[in-house]
C-alpha cells in the first residue's frame, strides 16, 4: 500500500504501534506497519515524530512531494541499503558501453510498451485515425534499431543515437495519443512545467508518482539514484531515475488515456493560472490517485510469473544492483 496525504490539514501519527491518518475532517484510521510501502506527504499535512520515527525503523520511506507529485526530499534511514560494492561498480558502470547497452535495453522496452499501448487503444476504442499506422512504423522501426544497439562502439555516437531515437519515437508517440484525444482533452505537444493543458497536468501529475517509486526501488536495491547513465551530467538530479522509469512510462499514460476518454474525471478536476498553467486540482487528485494505484496493483506477468505492476519495479532494480555486484572490473 502506497499511502497519499495530499489534502491540507491531514494528519499523519501512531496509535497502538500502527500509523494513524487523519483527514482535516473526518474519522481516522489506523493503518498496520506491514500493509505500507511507502508514504508521500504534500503541503499542508501535520506529521508527529512518532510517526517519522516508526517509519524509519519499519524501514519504510516518507517522501514530502509537491504540487504535481514530484518528490521534494524524502525521510530515510542513514544506512545504504547494501554493501558499497553495488555503488562502487555503479559508477563504473555508468561510464561504460556495457551502460550504455543497458540503456539501450530500458528504451527498447519504452518503445514496445508505446505500441501496446497504441495498439491496445485503438482497439479498446476503435480508433479510424489517419497517419496512425506511418506513426506505429517509425515506432516499431525504433524498437528494432535498439535491439541492434551492441553493433554501436563508440561511447558518445551511441549516446546521441539513443538520445535521437527516443525523441524521434516519443514525438511521434503523442501525435498519435494527441489524435486520440476527445476535445475536452486536447493537446498539440507534451508541456512539463507549466502544463498548457489539462492532459499534460494529468500526465506530469501521474509521472509525479511513478519517480519517487523508481527513486526507491533503487535505494532499497542498495542502487544510487543519482549516479545515472544517459541523463549523467544533470547536477543534482536523480539521473538513474530518469534511466529506470522509461519501461514504466506507458503505465501512467495509460491510467491518463483511459479517465480522459471514459470522461470519469469530475468538472472542477483541474486549476488554470495564467503564470503556472494547468493544475491537477484536489477533486481530480482523489481520482488519479486511486486509478493509479490500482492499475499498479494489477498483476502482470513477468518470465513467466504472475506479479504486481509495482513489484516490477523493485525486481528490475534489484536485477541491476545484482549484475553490479557480480561485475568484474
Amino acid at each position: 500500500m502506497q499511502v497519499y496525504l495530499d489534502s491540507y490539514g491531514a494528519f499523519l501519527g501512531v496509535r497502538n504501534g500502527m500509523f494513524y491518518v487523519k483527514p482535516r475532517y473526518g474519522e481516522g484510521q489506523a493503518l498496520p506497519l506491514r500493509k505500507v510501502k511507502a508514504i508521500f506527504l504534500c503541503r499542508g499535512v501535520r506529521v508527529s515524530t512518532d510517526a517519522l520515527e516508526l517509519a524509519i525503523k519499519a524501514g519504510i520511506p516518507v517522501l514530502l512531494t509537491d504540487g504535481i507529485g514530484r518528490p521534494l526530499g524524502q525521510v530515510w534511514s542513514g544506512q545504504f541499503g547494501s554493501i558499497a560494492t553495488i555503488r562502487k561498480h555503479q559508477a563504473l558502470f555508468s561510464m561504460s558501453l556495457a551502460g550504455l547497452y543497458y540503456v539501450g535495453g530500458l528504451l527498447r522496452r519504452r518503445a514496445e510498451g508505446q505500441l501496446k499501448m497504441l495498439g491496445r487503444l485503438k482497439e479498446q476504442y476503435r480508433l479510424n485515425i489517419e497517419g496512425w499506422e506511418r506513426g506505429i512504423e517509425v515506432i516499431q522501426g525504433i524498437a528494432d534499431r535498439h535491439k541492434k544497439v551492441k553493433e554501436l562502439t563508440d561511447k558518445e555516437a551511441l549516446k546521441q543515437s539513443l538520445r535521437g531515437w527516443e525523441g524521434t519515437a516519443t514525438r511521434h508517440y503523442f501525435q498519435l495519443l494527441a489524435a486520440a484525444m476527445p476535445p475536452a482533452y486536447a493537446f498539440s505537444g507534451r508541456s512539463k512545467r507549466p502544463a498548457y493543458d489539462p492532459f499534460n497536468a494529468l500526465l506530469n501529475y501521474l509521472y509525479g508518482m511513478l519517480y519517487p517509486m523508481v527513486e526507491l526501488a533503487q535505494m532499497k536495491a542498495g542502487l544510487d539514484p543519482y549516479t545515472g547513465i544517459l541523463h549523467a551530467d544533470e547536477y543534482n538530479r536523480p539521473t538513474l531515475v530518469f534511466d529506470m522509469i522509461e519501461p514504466y512510462r506507458h503505465w501512467a499514460e495509460w491510467t491518463a488515456v483511459r479517465l480522459c476518454m471514459e470522461g470519469r474525471l469530475p468538472p472542477d478536476a483541474f486549476e488554470d493560472s495564467e503564470r503556472e498553467g494547468f493544475w491537477l486540482a484536489r477533486p481530480g487528485k482523489s481520482v488519479v490517485i486511486d486509478a493509479f494505484l490500482k492499475y499498479l496493483d494489477e498483476k502482470v506477468s513477468q518470465q513467466g510469473k504472475l506479479r504486481r505492476r509495482a513489484t516490477h519495479i523493485d525486481l528490475d532494480a534489484l536485477r541491476l544492483a545484482g549484475r553490479l555486484r557480480e561485475m568484474e572490473l
